[in-house]
């Protein structure tokens, strides 16, 4: 690591009049060639650059991300910067080595580099800054090894702006509840279970889940976190499409996102309040996806994931219900919730029996009781499956208690069961909200993810 330093650090500002003769592309407001032999993989809010698994776990990634609005002079953009998209990552180890602050057509470009620990790695991040045209961008690379430097300089010299600054700055909308919203993910902020047959990309400094299909790569990212306003509808409303930029909704304007949306709310597996908002999004010419905006409110701020598929009932939305039962955020307390008041009485699918759901309708006791009744064919309330269980005509029973958010069930004859559980309201559009319940087994299967069944209560 010792050559890769001073070398960074003498190279940063090149990039403002550096002309690079390899093939370039263009994302947002930078121009830039990708290092031969790296992947690209596009977010919602940015690209990122990364080289292959080696094998030793060597790795050099390069992040850029969107523009977005901002009234504050650069050094106070690097500044942020530095806290959300670095600090918000990785142990630096201490404040950043500066460069002299340079301008490239009218932008302000401020860098700066440290070392860093990422549990057992180390190595150094850069954050590059340019802040003009009333708005910023930032680049972050990351290595832990100087087998990449040449690579990464020929990457920071290609770098240049493709948009000339102008005097007079975008009017920023302070409506909203941040400034800006990052896409890198933190690893410090997640506790992750990955979901079956899915699987985790920590590269870099981005956290992603993924999963391969037949009709091309799922992405789940999980993204810093930022300050929220306190209510989750209007932290959705302002971030949404800051995530998804330059989409807009389909068949409507940007102003029905939830008159056009499917909701959901409830709680995480630690009790913290959540809203979770489907919406059918393209771009001109584009094909149509279902793009996903999870919101979790942790304290003062608000967590961030978001997923896009092509439609619902999918291998995303899968993922997204069985993260919902075993997702924390790390350095929070787990909040008191009463599973078995929320449980006690009867529920029931429409369906009966599918995936992980139980086998016709269930009533709960507040004593800690449960008894398997014969589900009717029609519309019946609790009255009925009442008189059932006073004239003992139940197909079983047994016992039921919670460890956490997990319903163990023993019957009778001793056999027990286990199931992660959640309550959570649902709704599409304007309709009401539907309160519903879901299990998954606890003892799930590895290779398989199943699809989940909400169950109503009678």
């Amino acid at each position: 690591m010792k050559p890769i330093k001073n070398i960074l650090l003498f190279n940063l500002l090149l990039m403002v009049s550096y002309t690079c003769f390899a093939q370039k592309q263009t994302f947002d407001a930078v121009n830039y060639t990708i290092p031969s032999g790296w992947d690209k993989t596009e977010m919602a809010n940015g690209i990122q650059l990364s080289t292959k698994n080696d094998g030793k776990g060597n790795y050099a990634a390069a992040i850029i991300l969107r523009s977005a609005a901002s009234t504050a002079p650069a050094n106070e953009n690097f500044t942020d910067s530095w806290e959300k998209l670095v600090k918000g990552t990785v142990s630096v180890s201490g404040e950043p080595t500066m460069q002299a602050p340079a301008t490239e057509k009218g932008w302000n470009v401020i860098s700066g580099q440290a070392g860093y620990t990422d549990g057992a790695n180390k190595g150094w991040v850069t954050l590059i800054t340019a802040t003009g045209n009333g708005k910023m961008t930032n680049m972050v690379i990351m290595t832990n090894t100087d087998k990449y430097q040449n690579q990464i300089l020929d990457f920071i010299k290609s770098l240049d702006l493709n948009e000339r600054a102008t005097e007079k700055p975008v009017t920023e909308n302070t409506a909203s509840s941040t400034n800006y919203i990052t896409d890198s993910g933190s690893k410090n902020v997640y506790s992750i279970t990955v979901p079956p047959t899915w699987s985790l990309n920590e590269s870099g400094n981005s956290l992603t889940l993924e999963k391969n299909t037949t009709t091309g790569k799922r992405i789940i990212e999980l993204m810093n976190m930022v300050s929220s306003s306190g209510s989750l509808e209007n932290d959705m409303e302002h971030i949404f499409f800051e995530v998804f930029d330059g989409w807009s909704l389909y068949n409507s304007s940007n102003n029905q996102l939830f008159e056009k949306g499917d909701h959901e709310k409830g709680v995480t597996c630690q009790g913290l309040p959540y809203y979770m908002l489907s919406n059918s999004i393209t771009k001109p010419g584009g094909d149509v996806i279902k793009a996903t905006l999870l919101l979790i409110q942790v304290g003062t701020n608000v967590a961030i994931i978001n997923t896009a598929d092509q439609i619902l009932g999918s291998e995303s939305e899968q993922a997204l219900n069985f993260l919902l039962f075993t997702l924390k955020i790390n350095g929070v307390a787990d909040k008191n919730v009463d599973y078995k008041k929320q449980l006690t009485g009867t529920w029931a699918s429409s369906s009966g029996s599918y995936g992980n759901s139980l086998i016709t309708a269930t009533s709960y006791t507040a004593e800690g009781k449960y008894y398997v009744l014969t589900q009717s064919s029609y519309t019946v309330g609790y009255d009925y499956y009442n008189d059932l269980i006073k004239s003992k005509q139940f197909k079983g029973e047994g016992v039921f208690a919670f460890k956490g958010n997990v319903l163990e069930r023993k019957t009778s004859s001793g056999s027990s069961s286990n199931y992660f559980i959640r309550f959570y309201s649902r709704k599409y559009g304007n309709n009401a909200w539907g309160d519903v319940m879901g299990l998954y087994q606890y003892d799930y299967d590895k290779n398989k993810i199943e699809t989940l069944l909400p169950f109503q209560k009678l």
